[in-house]
């Protein structure tokens, strides 16, 4: 009874940790500590990495940091990337210029793809947006690092769970009341 329960909130979980948003606009929060580079890790526990939209949508970055930010379409450095030496690779699709904190930034994507996008002040902040025909549902969902740790948790969780039953059980059996 209770393995039956630990997978359906196992199956749950997994299914609402995926985000796949479609809105005529998206606003995604630039958050507090996203400049400070040992928080990034645990900043995108909270943070979508990848965001879908569709055609025509509207995405605006609102900073809730108490620094500055870009929103510049291209590669970042990547939290093993140097910043005295590596430098972001804009390519040019979009650029916020920078962002003060409390202020906001809008872009409306009109063609389908998928869209890495770097601050170029923070250049291993390193995010993406997929843009999709309108009506048409993602076919390779993007798994960030927190749903693989929710997805691993619950793995844990679960066989621990099945194993202490099952020891539990012969145990009882060996020593019968």
């Amino acid at each position: 009874m209770i393995q039956i329960i630990l997978i359906r909130i196992a199956v749950w979980s997994i299914i609402f940790s995926i985000s796949t948003v479609y809105a005529e606009e998206m606003i995604i929060t630039i958050p507090q500590g996203d400049h400070t580079r040992e928080l990034k890790t645990v900043i995108e526990w909270y943070v979508p990495i990848n965001h879908d939209v569709e055609i025509g949508d509207v995405v605006t970055w609102k900073n809730d940091d108490i620094t500055g930010h870009t929103v510049t379409s291209g590669k970042g450095i990547g939290f093993l990337g140097d910043p005295e030496t590596d430098k972001a690779q804009p390519d040019g699709y979009f650029d916020s210029g920078v962002i003060l904190p409390g202020k906001s930034w809008s872009f409306t994507f009109k063609e389908k793809g998928f869209f890495e996008y770097t601050c170029i002040i923070h250049p291993w902040v390193e995010r993406s947006i997929t843009v999709l025909e309108p009506g048409v549902q993602i076919k390779d969902i993007r798994i960030s690092y927190a749903l693989i740790g929710t997805i691993s948790t619950i793995i844990v969780i679960i066989v621990g769970t099945i194993i202490i039953i099952n020891l539990r059980r012969r145990y009882l059996e060996k020593n019968p009341k």
